[in-house]
């Protein structure tokens, strides 16, 4: 956390703040590492240069400079926000970009797992060469992908969260999908029909329109860059639901740990 739809928020919110081709003033770091140590000199001769755009590939966010891109995770607490002049700096706040006009873009990450990168222009695609297709791309090739699926071994749910099959579908969205799509998150991939698959990326990819929509899911940290929760949560069939019943057939919704991390569905709804 956060998954795509709340970095996806985060991207479109900063290209609402920041202005097309906007200079960077100055960029302040007031520590040296989050997951990992950050090439600080290289980033901050970056001041005074335009951004040309910010986009969004998987979970990361990327300001695209004429020379190169700062590549930007949030980790699992991570934000960004805009201030004004005479800010006050908050206890977790470790990096701000001063924009024109006196704005600043300030991030802040209480467990410090996110990311601050640095690539050449054209070392910007070999960061991600090992990343799957996105699912919300219209030129990605459903039918590739189920292909690709097809010939794994691995549960759909831990498949679904590889980056290296297809990027952004987080925990989260992955147990919404497959229950939406009636398929059981311990079978195995190389196992479901292509039919199947059809509804699964249909299901993958109306979840994470529907989060977008709903400002993502805010179930500790996440907040946009206004500072607005998001109430995708309020919408959940299964996640977090353990013991509940199934708002389709009043079973009880069961969880059991795949690849790690809680998985939740209804064994009625989903054979």
């Amino acid at each position: 956390m956060p998954e795509l739809p709340e970095v996806e928020i985060v991207t479109r919110n900063l290209n609402q703040i920041v202005k097309p081709f906007e200079k960077v003033v100055e960029i302040k770091f007031y520590r040296k590492n989050l997951r990992n140590i950050i090439p600080v000199k290289a980033i901050q001769k970056l001041a005074g240069m335009q951004i040309k755009r910010i986009y969004r590939r998987a979970k990361f966010i990327i300001f695209e400079f004429a020379e190169g891109s700062i590549i930007s995770h949030l980790g699992m607490t991570g934000y960004w926000r805009i201030e004004q002049l005479g800010w006050i700096k908050k206890k977790h706040d470790h990096i701000s970009i001063q924009l024109e006009a006196n704005r600043f873009l300030v991030y802040n990450d209480v467990r410090r797992f996110g990311e601050f990168n640095y690539f050449l222009f054209n070392e910007v695609g070999l960061r991600f060469k090992n990343f799957g297709p996105e699912p919300l791309a219209v030129e990605t090739d459903l039918e590739k992908l189920t292909a690709n699926f097809r010939k794994l071994k691995t549960v759909i749910k831990v498949t679904l969260m590889n980056q290296k099959n297809i990027v952004g579908v987080g925990n989260i969205y992955a147990s919404e999908a497959l229950f939406l799509a009636k398929i059981k998150p311990t079978r195995k991939a190389n196992r479901i029909t292509e039919v199947e698959y059809t509804r699964l990326w249909s299901a993958v990819r109306l979840v994470l329109d529907k989060a977008i929509l709903a400002g993502g899911s805010s179930i500790q940290n996440y907040q946009n860059s206004y500072g607005e929760k998001g109430s995708f949560q309020s919408q959940f069939a299964v996640y977090g639901k353990e013991k509940q019943a199934c708002s389709i057939c009043g079973d009880k919704i069961k969880i059991e740990k795949l690849g790690g991390r809680s998985t939740f569905w209804c064994s009625s709804c989903q054979k």
